[in-house]
């Protein structure tokens, strides 16, 4: 283990200590974290539940995320008052009967774990480079005078704490998904990017947008979207920087609506992809790195189903194990290839070894790549990007 991720580890395992002392205690108030003696991020709890989350960064374009994916209609019908949604307001309606529960819930969820990524990240980095913890401190509340609701049944530090560790090893530990995109090198960049992918950084890496913006504006899940990117922020030809709560310009751009029907092209919601392996544990561990990546996922774990049951899936990619009982990946891929309708679909062999010549022979089968055991989330979506699948 490095020793950033020795040092993302000690202050994960503080901040589960707090919030789960806090659960224990049933808390109702404010438990904040400081950093270099300022509060910057706070968690407002119900009963020893979570249901509030706040930080001192881009609360506006949090608000702004959560409603456009959620309730776009406030903001295509309501710019002007924007700036008024806040949970009090939001609560209130919920209350009320004005405002679906089950949607606030998606959406205060949703602002949560954006803080709670925020302050792993941070605070990883702080400790990290300063050898300092967060501080913390616990003010409690009376319950009639504390405006939350309740989020029932909403593991939401759990899911909080697997996106950072997915985020880590994707190795973007370093990249701050709030800050903006902007194209440095656009020679460099239209000689290495997709086409696909050129479209939407020309439409939307202006230097408004974060890459949380614009990984929402493209229907494209955070991580796959960033690591899709990171080569071309590594060779200079794209560029973060950081970027302030004003959130007119992301508004206003004109060329939202061009990325938002360029990303039905990337990743369509009804696009699977299929792994045939009769192993549980890797088929487990697949269906976790496809589905992070926004594609549904089938296992196929009897060979003699293959062909039979791709007709009906329709796959739009198949990772297909080598070494199977009764017939070979190889033999399945190349029957594969002989179906019209699987011809240009991209085949990914998936084998022990990682010699060249395992690699001619899945070539000579048909195969369009090959993935070495014990694969890694990192290698999976690396050869997703290969491929053009995001």
């Amino acid at each position: 283990m490095g020793a950033a991720a020795a040092t993302s580890n000690i202050l994960v395992s503080e901040l589960d200590k707090k919030i789960q002392l806090a659960k224990e205690k049933q808390l109702t108030g404010i438990l904040s974290f400081k950093r270099e003696n300022i509060p910057q991020w706070r968690l407002y709890f119900l009963a020893g539940q979570l249901a509030w989350a706040s930080t001192r960064t881009h609360a506006r374009r949090r608000w702004y995320r959560q409603l456009l994916k959620y309730r776009p209609d406030l903001i295509r019908y309501g710019l002007s008052a924007y700036p008024d949604w806040t949970y009090n307001r939001l609560s209130r309606l919920v209350i009320c009967k004005k405002f679906n529960r089950e949607i606030f819930s998606d959406i205060v969820s949703g602002y949560i774990s954006e803080v709670l990524f925020d302050l792993q990240q941070q605070g990883s980095l702080c400790l990290q480079q300063t050898g300092q913890k967060l501080s913390y401190r616990i003010k409690t509340h009376k319950a009639c005078d504390f405006p939350y609701i309740n989020l029932q049944n909403v593991r939401i530090w759990a899911e909080a704490k697997r996106n950072w560790q997915a985020w880590e090893n994707a190795n973007l530990a370093q990249v701050n998904p709030n800050d903006a995109l902007v194209i440095e090198d656009l020679a460099a960049l239209e000689d290495l990017a997709s086409p696909r992918l050129l479209q939407v950084l020309n439409a939307l890496a202006d230097g408004n947008q974060t890459l949380q913006d614009i990984a929402l504006k493209t229907n494209q899940p955070l991580m796959p979207f960033v690591s899709s990117i990171l080569p071309h922020i590594q060779n200079h030809a794209l560029q973060l920087k950081p970027v302030g709560d004003d959130i007119s310009k992301a508004i206003k751009t004109g060329k939202t609506d061009v990325a938002v029907k360029l990303a039905q092209t990337i990743i369509p919601k009804e696009a699977r992809m299929v792994y045939v392996d009769n192993s549980l544990a890797d088929s487990h561990k697949m269906a976790t790195i496809v589905e992070s990546a926004g594609y549904r996922y089938s296992n196929i774990a009897d060979p003699l189903e293959v062909l039979k049951q791709i007709q009906k899936l329709k796959p739009k990619l198949i990772f297909l194990q080598v070494a199977m009982p009764v017939v070979t990946g190889y033999e399945l891929c190349t029957q594969i290839r002989r179906m019209p309708e699987f011809k240009e679909t991209p085949i990914v062999m998936v084998g022990e070894g990682n010699s060249v010549t395992e690699r001619m022979r899945a070539k000579m089968a048909g195969a369009s790549d090959f993935l070495s055991k014990p694969f890694k989330p990192k290698n999976v979506l690396q050869t997703l990007i290969s491929l053009g699948m995001i």
